[in-house]
C-alpha cells in the first residue's frame, strides 16, 4: 500500500492556484496511471509526471518517489485535453 506526503505549504498553494487537493490528486494511484519522467529541467531529484483519473476528471500530477512505498506529491491540476486524450489512447492501447 502506497503512502502519501506532500509538503502543506505547496498543498495550500496548489489548492490556491489549481483548485486541486493533494488528497484528490492521490487517489489517482487507485486506477491506471500514464506515468513519465520529468526531465523538463535538472531538480536535483527524480521527479515523476502521472495522468490518471478520479470518477470522470482526468489529473496531471507531479511527484517524486522517495521509496518504494511513498510517493511525495509536488503539484497537482486538472488535466488540458491535449493530457486526457493523451491518457485514454495510452490505457485503452496498453488493453490491446
Amino acid at each position: 500500500m502506497l503512502q502519501f506526503t506532500w509538503h502543506e505549504d505547496k498543498h495550500a498553494a496548489n489548492v490556491k492556484n489549481h483548485k486541486v487537493s493533494f488528497l484528490r490528486a492521490a487517489l489517482i494511484f487507485e486506477n491506471e496511471i500514464v506515468e513519465a519522467i520529468d526531465d523538463r529541467e535538472d531538480y536535483g531529484e527524480l521527479r515523476y509526471v502521472a495522468l490518471g483519473h478520479v470518477q470522470a476528471t482526468v489529473y496531471r500530477v507531479v511527484y517524486t518517489r522517495p521509496d518504494d512505498r511513498t510517493v511525495h506529491i509536488i503539484s497537482a491540476w486538472k488535466a488540458n485535453k491535449h493530457d486526457q486524450k493523451t491518457y485514454f489512447r495510452k490505457i485503452y492501447a496498453d488493453r490491446d
